[in-house]
C-alpha cells in the first residue's frame, strides 16, 4: 500500500474531472450518431448509447475492473481478485500512485462504458434492444476486459511487447470498430433500408454531438497522462490541433470537391481525434 501522504490533490481533482467529461462522450456519441440516422431510428439510436451507461458500468463494478486491472491470472486474463472493488489497498503504484484506485477505476469504467456505445452504429436497424443488452454485457466480458489488461494491464503481454495506446486507439477503437464489422457482417442488411431514400434526421443533432466528443475528448485523452503534469498539456494540445487540422482538412477537400457539408465538417474533427488519440501523449504538436 502506498503511504497516504502520496496523496496528491491536484491529480485527483484531475482525474474526477476527465472521468466527467469521458462519461459525457457517451450521451454525446448517441447525439452525433442520432442525427445521422433515419427518423424511424432515433429514439433507438439514443437508447442503444444511453443504455451502455448502466449496463456496463454495472458490470465492470461487479468483476470487469477486477478482470482488466485486478490482480493477474497471467499476462493475458485478470482475475476476480477486485471484484465488486474490494481492492484492500487505497492506491496502487502501477495505475494510481498519487490518487486513490477508485478514482482510476471508475475512469477507466468511463472507456468500458463508451467502447460498445461506439459498435451502435453499426448495430442499429438490425438488432432489438433486448439481445444488444445481452450482447454488450457479454462482449465487455470476454472482448473489452481481456484486451485492456493486454495492453494497459500491468502485465498485459502486449503491454511488454512494446505496444504503445496511450489512450485507447487499440483498447477502444481498433476494438470496437471491428467489432461493429463483424456484427453488421453476421446480422446482415437491414429490413426496409434505401439508401438513395435515407437521410440525416436531424443535423443539429449531430452537431451538438460533435461538440460534445470533442470538449469530453480532453479528458479522454489528456486524463490518460494519469496526472495533472506536463504530460497531460501535451495530450492536451495534440487533441485539440488535430480536431482542428482534422476540420480545415475535411472541409477544404468537400470545398475542392465542389460541395462542402455540416455533416462532413462534424466527421472531420472526430477523424482527428480518433487518429491522435493513440499517440497524443508521445508526439509533439507540430
Amino acid at each position: 500500500m502506498i503511504a497516504l501522504s502520496t496523496h496528491d490533490t491536484g491529480d485527483n481533482a484531475w482525474m474526477m474531472t476527465s472521468t466527467a467529461l469521458v462519461l459525457m462522450m457517451t450521451p454525446a456519441l448517441a447525439f452525433f450518431y442520432g442525427g445521422l440516422v433515419d427518423h424511424k431510428n432515433i429514439l433507438n439510436q439514443l437508447f442503444l448509447s444511453f443504455i451502455c451507461m448502466g449496463i456496463v458500468l454495472v458490470q465492470w463494478v461487479l468483476f470487469g475492473f477486477s478482470f482488466a486491472f485486478g490482480p493477474p491470472v497471467s499476462a493475458g486474463f485478470g482475475s476476480f481478485g477486485w471484484a465488486v472493488l474490494r481492492f484492500g489497498e487505497s492506491y496502487n503504484p502501477n495505475y494510481s500512485p498519487t490518487y486513490p484506485l477508485l478514482t482510476y477505476c471508475m475512469y477507466q469504467g468511463t472507456f468500458a462504458i463508451i467502447t460498445p456505445a461506439l459498435i451502435s452504429g453499426a448495430i442499429v436497424g438490425r438488432m432489438k434492444l433486448i439481445p444488444y443488452m445481452i450482447f454488450i454485457f457479454i462482449w465487455t466480458t470476454v472482448c473489452y476486459d481481456p484486451v485492456a489488461h493486454w495492453v494497459w494491464g500491468a502485465n498485459g503481454w502486449l503491454k511488454h511487447l512494446g505496444t504503445l495506446d496511450f489512450a485507447g486507439g487499440t483498447v477502444v477503437h481498433i476494438l470496437s470498430g471491428v467489432s461493429g464489422l463483424i456484427a453488421a457482417i453476421i446480422l446482415g442488411k437491414r429490413h426496409d433500408y434505401d439508401p438513395h431514400s435515407t437521410t440525416a434526421h436531424n443535423l443539429p443533432f449531430t452537431v451538438l454531438g460533435t461538440c460534445l466528443l470533442w470538449v469530453g475528448w480532453t479528458g479522454f485523452n489528456a486524463g490518460s497522462a494519469n496526472s495533472a503534469s506536463g504530460v497531460a498539456s501535451l495530450a492536451l494540445i495534440n487533441t485539440h490541433v488535430s480536431a482542428a487540422a482534422g476540420l480545415v482538412v475535411w472541409v477544404v477537400i468537400d470545398a475542392i470537391r465542389g460541395h462542402i457539408s455540416i455533416s462532413g465538417a462534424c466527421v472531420g474533427p472526430i477523424v482527428g481525434l480518433v487518429a491522435i488519440t493513440p499517440a497524443c501523449g508521445f508526439v509533439q504538436p507540430g
